[in-house]
């Protein structure tokens, strides 16, 4: 099955699908109608991080057309991404302060993180299908956590106002006692979700999750004007996609394993241990062939992410001085680590099946 083809040859057409696709990619899907709702999503708790999503869009696909990337790539929403993905680390999000430096970080790392891209993709990529007969993989957000890392770290030298005073560490003590119940266990998995893109709203979760449901492509060269963007190896006529199910049962999972762990009450209600486990369903579902085998491979990598590689991630920069009271500097690498792993281990696994065009020579 052929990558539908979002380009028109109308400026002005491909630019829109461009930037609605880059948004609709930060969950690993393109749709431009799933990019309207999670814009939307995003507005709904915060116009300002919605602007920044809205314009790093932009930046990251400008990049990509001045250097002349493929046109279909950058309509199909793949410059997009992690550009935006790193634009609400900084002005927008809930790490640094918000003021001119750091909107000129935000606006200058979004269009870095389009070149870093590109590098990613040719190491995971081309010189992978290289070296191993055709074995190769996404790099899914590798360059945003790439690029925020640096810059983060980067930014703690300047002289800048940018970075809040730290506070000082307080004695560890037992948590209020707190009771849960279905409503809050559905709120902060909903919350897991819209962590994705440093927002704490179950509202915004559920505007991604309906996005993620009627993802259809409105590609141009379809010859229809809904075509459901479906999952490798579903019928691209069906009407069901399962993405906004997948992102929603990631998160609760985190959740779950979060409460059975004894991880902080307070992170696992905001989502801060659900947002990487959405990208892991979605990933593995969505880049493997949707079967029984494929679907439980990415419960089980979900698990592993969870109980590993998230704590583990957090407790390495703790021990670096660095905050990480909210998400941060985790950001989607425990995400990245677990999937490509999972990904890669799977060429001597002969129960998953590799995903079209690549993961398996």
């Amino acid at each position: 099955m052929a990558a539908p083809s979002f380009t028109t040859g109308n400026p002005l057409i491909d630019g829109l699908y461009a930037i609605l696709n880059g948004i609709s990619e930060v969950p690993l899907i393109s749709s431009p109608l799933t990019g309207i709702l999670i814009l939307a999503g995003v507005m709904l708790a915060s116009r300002r991080a919605a602007f920044m999503m809205f314009v790093s869009s932009i930046v990251g696909g400008s990049v990509a057309y001045v250097l002349g990337a493929p046109v279909g790539s950058i309509t199909f929403g793949l410059f997009g991404f992690n550009s935006i993905l790193t634009g609400m680390a900084f002005w927008s999000g809930p790490f640094v302060k918000s003021n001119k430096t750091t909107f000129v970080i935000s606006i200058v790392g979004a269009a870095v993180c389009a070149v870093v891209f590109e590098a990613f993709s040719h190491l995971f990529g081309d010189m992978f299908a290289g070296l191993g007969a055709g074995y190769s993989i996404p790099g899914f957000t590798i360059s945003f956590v790439f690029t925020a890392w640096a810059i983060m770290f980067a930014t703690r030298k300047y002289g800048r106002d940018i970075w809040p005073a730290r506070t000082a560490q307080k004695t560890p003590t037992e948590e209020p006692p707190f009771k849960w119940n279905a409503k809050e266990f559905i709120h902060a998995s909903l919350n897991g979700v819209s962590q994705v893109t440093f927002i704490q709203d179950w509202r915004t979760g559920l505007f991604w999750i309906v996005g993620l449901t009627l993802c259809f492509e409105l590609a141009p060269v379809s010859g229809s004007v809904l075509t459901n963007a479906y999952t490798a190896g579903w019928d691209p006529s069906s009407w069901l996609y399962l993405a906004g199910f997948m992102a929603f049962l990631g998160s609760a999972i985190g959740v779950a394993l979060g409460i059975v762990a004894k991880l902080p009450t307070a992170e696992v209600r905001k989502g801060l241990h659900g947002f990487n486990n959405v990208l892991v369903m979605i990933a593995i579902t969505s880049f493997l062939p949707l079967t029984v085998s494929t679907f439980l491979f990415a419960i089980f990598a979900t698990v592993a992410c969870t109980l590993f590689t998230m704590p583990a991630l957090t407790s390495v920069f703790e021990e670096l001085g660095m905050p990480t009271d909210l998400h941060m500097p985790a950001l989607t690498g425990p995400f990245v680590f677990t999937t490509i792993i999972f990904l890669m281990s799977i060429v001597a696994f002969g129960h998953i099946p590799g995903g079209i065009g690549w993961a398996k020579p």
